[in-house]
């Protein structure tokens, strides 16, 4: 095979194989190349400039990376933080998530209606929880670091929805999708705890603020490290 020539590279006089300027050797013959130390060391000095001027690129490179990924994950804890405050000015908000959680609800009336009336009240309430759950543990088995703490946050927003519907216990003020019984009403009557309702609502509250407000600190210890966002 032909070799191509590289500007870079010296011809051996005796056998004509490429070799590199900085060699004082030729690789095929073993001969001397009688090249000049001063031409073999400034050679020398080029490559590792050449190689330090890359890895500062690579570098600078990396550097900006980490600094988008910083600034993405700061802008979703602010936007979530925001939309996370729309509970705090309205008693009873409803978000488009809610409509999400609503079809993991109802549905879960009918997967645990077998085991008895108690857990088919309270399947609703089990089944929109489990699923974030779910999606969670498979995000970080994945090694999605982003994908898990965004299902943190939802499991906390699933929470939020929850205090509501507890806390109407007794008001029962909200429409009913399917119309009937209470699922909180009947679940507190059931335990005794009926006369707790606000209490109960404002505990479910704390618990999904806290849960979110965790879901915050993961995303921006990632940032912090400058770990990769990874989302699948």
């Amino acid at each position: 095979m032909e070799n191509k020539q590289n500007p870079e590279n010296f011809k051996c006089p005796y056998c004509g194989a490429d070799n590199s300027i900085s060699s004082e050797f030729c690789t095929l013959c073993y001969k001397n190349l009688r090249i000049p130390k001063k031409t073999r060391a400034q050679d020398k000095l080029k490559k590792v400039v050449k190689e330090k001027l890359n890895l500062k690129d690579e570098n600078k490179s990396e550097e900006k990376k980490e600094a988008k990924n910083f600034w993405i994950r700061m802008a979703i804890i602010a936007g979530l933080f925001i939309f996370y405050t729309q509970w705090l000015r309205k008693e009873y908000h409803h978000s488009f998530i809610d409509y999400v959680n609503l079809a993991f609800h109802e549905p879960g009336h009918i997967v645990f209606a077998p085991f008895g009336r108690f857990l088919m009240m309270a399947g609703g309430t089990i089944t929109q929880l489990l699923v974030p759950a779910l999606c969670l543990f498979h995000f970080r088995r994945r090694g999605s670091n982003l994908g898990w703490q965004l299902c943190l946050f939802w499991i906390g927003q699933n929470f939020l929805n929850i205090s509501i519907y507890a806390g109407d216990a007794i008001r029962q003020a909200l429409p009913l999708v399917a119309g009937g019984v209470h699922d909180w009403t009947y679940l507190l009557t059931a335990t005794g705890l009926i006369a707790h309702t606000h209490f109960i609502g404002k505990l479910i509250f704390f618990l999904g603020s806290a849960i979110i407000f965790l879901s915050f600190y993961f995303i921006a210890r990632d940032a912090i490290k400058h770990k990769p966002i990874k989302l699948n």
